[in-house]
């Protein structure tokens, strides 16, 4: 299928006759809308956008997603996180929704890492974007711990979760050119590659993610934890934004489920912890 680059700027004649013909060589074909906003009640050109109503998109790039993780993350607003949320997967079409494009960075943001413990650019622009683009061990450090904890909402939401390339291995940059810098051959971060080929190996062990229902457990300035469920399973996703532990809300029939993916001991979970917990059927 096709990914469209700023899709605002298309008119709906033209997204609909691109969907179209895509659609008539296969219906399994994509076509996904670069849409920074609610692409449900998205206005451009003095038009209220019919992206979703069927003819021109099938999903969108979710930057709102986005956008609430990392503000989250980094300042711990659980209720812009519960709410953006909350607003998505009750605005949008379940066949939207389940294949959702959910990034952290693009080559149109500052990584993630950056965005998450680099000083924020305020409006500053390319120089000096550029005389603070290398960040301190201890600012690398706390990016890499907060983009774990930032990943581990991205992978277990609903939709698809895009990795940028390069922030697998620890690139970190403000805006363009600073975010496409060469990907790191023989100088990856170690720890972050295992952690995220551990993350894509729970998204093949529990592909419904991508579909299963979302229903929040407790939104807090430290923790946040909610359930995924589908037909008679769930998962209890559980992680912890704080340099200190943290003891997370559990649901009590979550008392004897086994982690999959990350750790909790004694009912709390360690500084920038994380835990997905099956709960069985």
């Amino acid at each position: 299928g096709f990914r469209l680059d700023v899709a605002d700027e298309l008119t709906s004649f033209f997204l609909e006759n691109i969907s179209a013909c895509v659609k008539h060589y296969s219906p399994e074909c994509a076509v996904i809308g670069e849409v920074w906003e609610d692409a449900s009640t998205k206005i451009s050109y003095g038009e209220r956008r019919r992206y979703l109503l069927g003819k021109q998109l099938d999903s969108v790039m979710n930057y709102p997603f986005k956008d609430a993780i990392l503000n989250y993350a980094r300042y711990g607003d659980c209720n812009r996180l519960y709410l953006t949320i909350s607003a998505i997967l009750e605005h949008y079409p379940k066949p939207v929704l389940d294949v959702l494009m959910n990034s952290l960075s693009t080559h149109d943001v500052e990584r993630a890492i950056t965005a998450l413990a680099g000083e924020p650019t305020a409006g500053n622009g390319r120089d000096w974007q550029g005389q603070h683009h290398v960040l301190s061990d201890a600012q690398y450090q706390l990016g890499k711990n907060l983009f774990r904890v930032a990943s581990v909402i991205q992978y277990t939401l609903p939709g698809i979760p895009c990795l940028y390339y390069g922030d697998e291995a620890g690139l970190y940059g403000y805006k363009d050119p600073f975010n496409r810098t060469c990907y790191p051959w023989g100088r990856e971060d170690g720890e972050l590659l295992e952690f995220f080929r551990a993350l894509g190996q729970l998204r093949t062990r529990y592909p419904q993610l991508s579909t299963a229902g979302f229903r929040a457990v407790s939104f807090t300035t430290d923790t946040i934890s909610y359930l995924r469920e589908w037909e008679q399973n769930r998962l209890l996703i559980a992680v912890n934004r704080t340099s200190r532990p943290v003891i997370p809300a559990v649901p009590a029939n979550f008392s004897q489920a086994q982690p999959v993916f990350g750790s909790i001991s004694d009912g709390q979970l360690m500084p920038f912890g994380f835990v997905v917990l099956d709960g069985g059927k």
